[in-house]
């Protein structure tokens, strides 16, 4: 029974500041730890009797989704996500070898639903470049239907090839007939221009209420893409509605991820 108070409340100044991101007390760094050289698959994710899980193993074990796919940990996170989220229709922007696509696949699986993942990318060649010593110079599409169809996923993607903004306007119809967008993942061109236009691309069919998923926010540590930590530190000036965010810490690498939710 309630019997009083007895913690006094604070007292509350009238303005707060946020710190910046170098003086928070908990801010994992790269510099933390030794870099790794590949992903490494978690052993409690390896369960023989799941057809998706043993996909994205295989693929984790691959050198060209290191280090630009999320590493499984953040691939749980975002499973996690669209499992207590719920979206019915999802825009994902930059599928690069499908990992994040399989992980949201296989949640709309998992939960029973019919939902849908709409994803934009030019599914150009992928080439060399830091800590990834393998390129696909050709075939990315096909390749990738191949691996979600191996996982039993496919069923759950439409694709839309060519530059994402141009194919994100033209899909706008058809993704408000079908209720518009509740949950984007934004992982595309990472240039403050290029992640404008995939944001402003998807605000109008998002609805109130949905969420958009940023990766790479941290662009000290993921090779100076600034375009998504822009639209993170200017979101009262370069979105249309009205926004709440969190960031998000990812592991073993902390290249960032910030959640945004459409509340206006």
């Amino acid at each position: 029974m309630y019997t009083g108070w007895r913690v006094p409340q604070p007292t509350v100044p009238e303005t707060k500041t946020a710190l910046p991101r170098q003086a928070l007390e908990h801010f994992p760094r790269i510099d933390d730890t030794e870099h790794p050289v590949r992903w490494e698959f978690p052993s409690y994710l390896d369960n023989p009797n799941c057809r998706w899980l043993q996909a994205l193993k295989e693929m984790y074990a691959m050198p060209i989704v290191f280090p630009a796919s999320l590493s499984p940990e953040a691939g749980l996170m975002l499973h996690s996500l669209i499992r207590n989220l719920r979206p019915r229709v999802i825009v994902e922007v930059g599928t690069f070898c499908s990992i994040s696509t399989h992980w949201m696949a296989a949640a709309l699986q998992e939960m029973g639903s019919n939902g849908v993942i709409h994803s934009f990318d030019d599914f150009g060649p992928i080439h060399k470049g830091p800590w990834r010593d393998a390129e696909m110079l050709s075939g990315r599409m096909e390749w990738i239907q191949d691996r979600l169809a191996r996982a039993g996923l496919l069923d759950r993607v439409i694709f839309h090839p060519g530059d994402s903004p141009t194919q994100l306007v033209a899909a706008r119809d058809d993704l408000a007939r079908a209720g518009g967008v509740q949950f984007a993942f934004i992982d595309g061109d990472h240039t403050i221009p290029g992640a404008l236009q995939d944001f402003w691309a998807v605000e109008p069919v998002l609805n109130t209420g949905g969420y958009v998923l940023l990766h790479d926010t941290f662009p000290e540590q993921c090779g100076d893409h600034d375009g998504p930590r822009h639209i993170i530190d200017n979101l009262a000036t370069v979105g249309a509605g009205l926004y709440e965010c969190v960031e998000l810490y990812l592991s073993p690498l902390n290249y960032g991820m910030a959640l945004l939710r459409r509340i206006g």
